[in-house]
């Protein structure tokens, strides 16, 4: 009975909540053009990384795994290199795309989804919750619907993004690189403390999530409970920017997302990861993921890599000289291909 106690409380606060947190019910329109949540972001933005008329990408939506994925293309025709830009939790692709705004020089065609609960992409009716799972499956095909002969296929993942477009290349096997600014794997222990919102959360509130997984994975409840939305920039006011957006760090998450997500087993461990050469590009001053968590994942893994440091940046990386910085490593990653 004791050994009940403190476990109780945490039992009637998911009962409290069923009713209100089974579904995450923003309606999704069709195109940016028709909210401006995105267009906030770019007051904070250098002038190089800004959306204009003549730089916004294509927008289409493509059927995988049942899902309605959302895509901006940033077209480049003849282009020797196409990079896909992987988001974590708490952004979308049009958030990532200022980047791909900021890098069109260096010849790449630029795509950037939207993964299922953030941005415009659509969730099957019905569909209790998002597998983490589906996350690396959906970029999987997507690849293969997208990798062209004569045209090198690159993964470049941010946030915890950067770990995702590591499962996506472990699973497919055969992209040509791996670009990430953080390597963090939610598996540890350390990185589940850092990333959380609070230590009682990582150490207490997921484990138990996990052991009542059959009751609460279909509950939704907003990201910024569970995660340092505040430290996604190393400015306060962009940072709220962030965790107002309803298509980015403002949505609703699922229960079931985060256990999938914190206990997903990828095809390849880092010790034995040859698929493609590897570019950890982290930021300098990233006060929710720091740099020694991703090296201690990078140092594992064998294969031709390279680590750089963004001077000057934060967690979401647009700051100078670490834009520049960004550039030129991937100038270089890119040439060695």
């Amino acid at each position: 009975m004791n050994v009940m106690k403190p476990i109780l409380p945490f039992i009637f606060l998911l009962l409290a909540f069923t009713v209100v947190t089974c579904t995450s019910s923003l309606e999704k329109p069709n195109s940016y053009s028709q909210i401006t949540h995105w267009q906030r972001y770019q007051h904070f933005l250098p002038e190089d990384l800004r959306f204009r008329k003549d730089n916004l990408p294509s927008e289409e939506f493509i059927e995988l795994r049942g899902y309605q994925v959302h895509l901006d293309r940033y077209q480049k025709n003849g282009a020797k290199c196409k990079i896909l830009l992987v988001h974590g939790g708490g952004g979308n692709g049009r958030v990532l795309g200022t980047l791909a705004v900021g890098l069109q020089n260096l010849g790449c065609e630029w795509l950037a989804p939207d993964l299922p609960g953030f941005g415009l992409t659509k969730i099957p009716a019905g569909k209790r919750y998002v597998y983490y799972e589906d996350w690396v499956m959906i970029l999987n095909d997507l690849i293969n619907r997208e990798k062209q002969e004569n045209q090198k296929f690159i993964l470049f993942g941010l946030s915890i993004g950067g770990m995702l477009a590591y499962h996506t290349a472990a699973h497919h096997g055969e992209v040509d690189g791996l670009i990430a600014t953080t390597l963090v794997d939610p598996r540890n222990t350390d990185v589940r403390d850092a990333v959380a919102s609070n230590r009682f959360l990582s150490r207490v509130g997921m484990p138990l999530n996990s052991l009542f997984s059959f009751f609460t994975n279909g509950m939704y409840f907003p990201i910024k409970w569970f995660s340092k939305m505040e430290y996604i920039t190393n400015d306060p006011s962009f940072s709220d920017v962030f965790s107002e957006d309803p298509y980015a760090g403002g949505s609703k998450v699922s229960l079931g997302f985060l256990n999938t997500f914190l206990n997903y087993n990828p095809k390849l461990e880092p010790e034995v990861f040859q698929v493609c050469p590897v570019l950890l590009v982290h930021p300098s001053i990233d006060p929710w993921t720091p740099t020694q968590l991703s090296k201690t994942f990078f140092e594992k893994i064998p294969t031709k890599k390279e680590f750089v440091e963004l001077t000057g940046a934060g967690h979401f990386p647009y700051e100078e000289p670490g834009v520049t910085i960004l550039q030129e490593a991937l100038r270089k990653f890119l040439g060695n291909l």
